[in-house]
Order: C-alpha cells, then structure tokens, then sequence
C-alpha cells in the first residue's frame, strides 16, 4: 500500500486511523494533511515503542480534519 491523498511534501505526523481497514496491516491517518496509508510505509517509526503508544493514543478518525487542512476527498 502506498499514501494516498494528503498534500504533497508534507511532513507527515502519523496516527493510528480508527475507522479504517487497510487488508493485513493496520490503516494510518496523518494529522496534518489527512493522507491515508497503511503501517507499512512507516516502518522505520513504528518500530519505536514511544511512537506506537501516541500512535494509538491518538488515534483519528478518517473524517476529523482538526486543523481545516486536509486534502482528502472523503472528509
């Protein structure tokens, strides 16, 4: 799986994404942008424990859009 929607050049802060399904992997949002994607194209971050304990702490929905910033065609 790869990003999807978002803005491009972003630096992405990636959460875990509560309404979603990603097939065999565990859906992501990013906070900033609402890009979607899934925890393989994060790998590197998700293998640190500090991460993944905010990662699902803060998990958002697909459709929050808390800053009034995200390209994403289903918010």
């Amino acid at each position: 799986m790869s990003v999807r929607y978002g803005i491009k050049g972003c630096r992405h802060k990636w959460r875990h994404r509560k309404d979603g399904l990603e097939e065999q992997c565990i859906a992501i949002i990013c906070i900033k942008c609402g890009a979607f994607g899934c925890t393989c194209d994060i790998k590197k971050s998700f293998s640190r424990p500090s991460f993944k304990k905010r990662f699902y702490l803060e998990g958002q929905n697909g459709n929050a859009n808390i800053n009034g910033k995200w390209e994403n065609p289903y918010v």
